[in-house]
């Protein structure tokens, strides 16, 4: 797709989660072990790139903006090395230890001086996939807001965008400025070139000292795994025609058939 020729300010919201490749369970305690290595939340990478592809055919800039720890600058360096120009790091201990709009305001509070032509923030994260983030921060900045993006396409009226659907797919309208919901299959996320990762080193990083409102409107019970079960009737010894015989029956018993 061509660009339109006028340079975009394009941000987009990553956040830094357990690799969940690297989750072990236990199984005695029926809970999930996670590894101490952290990576970019799945869905922030489509994020990523799609604003880094919209730069390089509008022009413009790309600013990454997280809410995190002090490691979780980290994930904003990753995204300068991809090419993003410059990031912003909202510094809390724990952005989860506080409810979704919490975080939300935080990130609204550093995007609206932006003015960006459009916000970009991946549907759901890895670790508590509430997908409320992105939604309440369009709320807050007052910008129309559409989930589920598998396609962007940008038009002299704004952007035409797919949306994938639980029957198919969606295609909508939307103006700038707006904010997006990135999903699996928009694009596929680059790996960071040496040049990329030499250059992220100069580029800036603006920290700002996160002061949340000590609110809680919503919490979230600590992950745990099913417990194995199930039954079932295991026939053994039983010639072949037999055996089918008695699965039909037993499929016509629970009315399958």
């Amino acid at each position: 797709m061509e660009g339109t020729g006028k340079p975009l300010t394009v941000a987009v919201l990553v956040k830094q989660v357990p690799d969940m490749n690297a989750v072990k369970v236990d199984r005695a305690r029926r809970t999930p072990v996670l590894s101490g290595q952290r990576v970019v939340s799945s869905y922030d990478e489509y994020a990523i790139e799609e604003a880094l592809r919209l730069k390089e055919r509008n022009g413009g800039d790309v600013v990454a903006v997280t809410v995190g720890p002090a490691g979780a600058k980290d994930v904003l360096t990753r995204a300068l090395a991809m090419g993003a120009d410059r990031a912003i790091h909202v510094e809390v201990d724990d952005p989860n230890a506080f409810d979704s709009l919490t975080v939300a305001t935080l990130l609204a509070d550093q995007l609206r001086p932006l003015a960006a032509d459009l916000i970009l923030a991946g549907q759901a994260s890895d670790d508590y996939e509430s997908g409320q983030v992105g939604a309440q921060v369009a709320e807050l900045l007052g910008l129309p807001l559409v989930s589920s993006v598998v396609a962007v396409e940008m038009t002299g009226e704004g952007l035409r965008l797919r949306r994938d659907m639980e029957d198919g797919y969606q295609v909508v309208r939307a103006p700038l400025p707006c904010l997006l919901l990135t999903s699996t299959g928009l694009n596929e996320p680059r790996f960071p070139s040496l040049k990329g990762i030499m250059a992220a080193k100069k580029k800036p990083i603006v920290r700002v000292s996160g002061e949340p409102e000590p609110a809680v409107r919503a919490t979230w019970s600590s992950p745990t795994v099913p417990a194995r079960g199930g039954s079932g009737v295991l026939l053994q010894d039983v010639p072949a025609a037999d055996a089918a015989k008695q699965l039909v029956g037993w499929l016509q018993e629970q009315k399958v058939l």
